[in-house]
Protein backbone atom coordinates (compact mmCIF):
# COMPACT_ATOMS: atom_id res chain seq x y z
CA UNK A 1 0.00 0.00 0.00
CA UNK A 2 2.90 2.35 -0.71
CA UNK A 3 1.48 3.57 -4.02
CA UNK A 4 0.24 6.92 -2.59
CA UNK A 5 3.80 7.69 -1.45
CA UNK A 6 5.38 7.27 -4.89
CA UNK A 7 4.35 10.75 -6.18
CA UNK A 8 5.54 12.30 -2.92
CA UNK A 9 8.95 10.70 -3.44
CA UNK A 10 9.05 11.83 -7.07
CA UNK A 11 8.16 15.38 -6.03
CA UNK A 12 10.99 15.33 -3.48
CA UNK A 13 13.42 14.15 -6.17
CA UNK A 14 12.14 16.90 -8.48
CA UNK A 15 12.74 19.56 -5.82
CA UNK A 16 16.27 18.27 -5.20
CA UNK A 17 16.98 18.31 -8.95
CA UNK A 18 15.66 21.87 -9.33
CA UNK A 19 17.83 23.01 -6.43
CA UNK A 20 20.80 21.23 -8.00
CA UNK A 21 20.23 23.07 -11.29
CA UNK A 22 19.83 26.41 -9.51
CA UNK A 23 22.62 26.26 -6.96
CA UNK A 24 25.31 24.01 -8.42
CA UNK A 25 24.96 23.95 -12.22
CA UNK A 26 23.39 27.44 -12.57
CA UNK A 27 21.79 26.30 -15.82
CA UNK A 28 18.71 28.48 -16.24
CA UNK A 29 17.96 27.20 -19.76
CA UNK A 30 17.68 23.59 -18.60
CA UNK A 31 15.72 24.69 -15.51
CA UNK A 32 13.05 26.32 -17.68
CA UNK A 33 12.82 23.15 -19.75
CA UNK A 34 12.28 20.97 -16.65
CA UNK A 35 10.24 23.29 -14.43
CA UNK A 36 6.91 23.45 -16.29
CA UNK A 37 6.41 19.70 -16.86
CA UNK A 38 7.40 19.11 -13.23
CA UNK A 39 4.90 21.65 -11.93
CA UNK A 40 2.24 20.14 -14.19
CA UNK A 41 2.97 16.71 -12.69
CA UNK A 42 2.64 18.12 -9.16
CA UNK A 43 -0.63 19.88 -10.05
CA UNK A 44 -2.14 16.69 -11.45
CA UNK A 45 -1.26 14.73 -8.31
CA UNK A 46 -2.63 17.49 -6.06
CA UNK A 47 -5.95 17.23 -7.88
CA UNK A 48 -5.93 13.43 -7.66
CA UNK A 49 -5.14 13.49 -3.93
CA UNK A 50 -7.80 16.14 -3.37
CA UNK A 51 -10.51 13.94 -4.86
CA UNK A 52 -9.22 10.75 -3.20
CA UNK A 53 -9.01 12.26 0.29
CA UNK A 54 -12.12 14.43 0.03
Amino acid sequence: MTYPFIPIGLIAIFIVYVLYLLLIKKDIKKLKLILYPGLFFIAIWVVIYYFLLK
